[in-house]
């Protein structure tokens, strides 16, 4: 979620802080659960290129 939204609901009073930061520790620690994608830049087309 955007920072700036979150910042902005604490604000109108529509979640408080502490609410905001029971979030976050609850959520799941996901680090090294992800897979690695590789882009060749060779295997882009500029457009310009393609007509």
């Amino acid at each position: 979620m955007d920072k700036r939204i979150v910042e902005r609901n604490i604000a109108k009073g529509l979640i408080t802080k502490q609410e905001y930061e029971q979030q976050l520790a609850s959520l799941a620690d996901r680090e090294g659960s992800y897979d690695t994608v590789e882009i060749d830049p060779a295997d882009s087309k500029d457009e310009s290129q393609a007509e």
